[in-house]
């Protein structure tokens, strides 16, 4: 049973480090996924929900009014 867990930690293991070479070795960053980082959906004015709502409530009549 510890034989084949050891063999398993290990297959994963080289998994992981076939899977970093790319950063390790590469000097490249993550790619950038989030949708404010797609020059393709900024070309066509789509742009992250937070920040969008936020404009919104600021710029718009959505502002919400505090109670002190």
């Amino acid at each position: 049973m510890i034989k084949e867990f050891i063999i398993i930690l290990l297959i994963v293991a080289i998994a992981v480090l076939l899977l970093s070479v790319r950063l390790l070795f590469g000097r490249k960053n993550f790619i950038h996924t989030h949708v404010d980082g797609n020059r393709a959906m900024e070309r066509r004015g789509i742009g992250c929900v937070k920040r969008q709502d936020r404009e919104a409530r600021v710029n718009g009549g959505l502002k919400i009014k505090e109670h002190l």
